[in-house]
């Protein structure tokens, strides 16, 4: 949340889609309620289980964005099988998913 004052939303989860840690910026009202959260999680997870199918032929992967009317969600894979979900208000631009990046891998360019 520190990073930049655009992250609206960040939440570690399991593969089955189980919030482990969660927060919300200060003076934010989320856009989604918590049912609708979970069902999210669970289809995010159960993409990214999809994908590492294919890790073999076309690398891990490092993160995924999706750009919507209000927000933008990047979720990015951590160790132990948790996947990380960020919304960003679309003032944020690419600089704050590379600034997490960054803060999870290091230099993630590298790869």
């Amino acid at each position: 949340m520190d990073l930049d004052e655009n992250i609206r939303y960040a939440t570690i989860f399991d593969m089955d889609g189980n919030q482990k840690v969660s927060r919300v910026r200060k003076g934010i009202k989320p856009y989604l309620t918590t049912d609708e959260t979970k069902e999210t999680l669970e289809t995010s997870a159960n993409a990214w289980k999809s994908r590492m199918k294919h890790y073999d032929k076309i690398g891990k992967g490092l993160y995924v964005l999706a750009v919507y009317e209000k927000l933008r969600r990047v979720t990015v894979p951590l160790k132990d099988n948790h996947l990380m979900l960020v919304t960003i208000d679309n003032k944020g631009g690419k600089d704050i998913i590379d600034r997490i990046l960054n803060q999870l891998y290091g230099d993630y360019t590298k790869f």
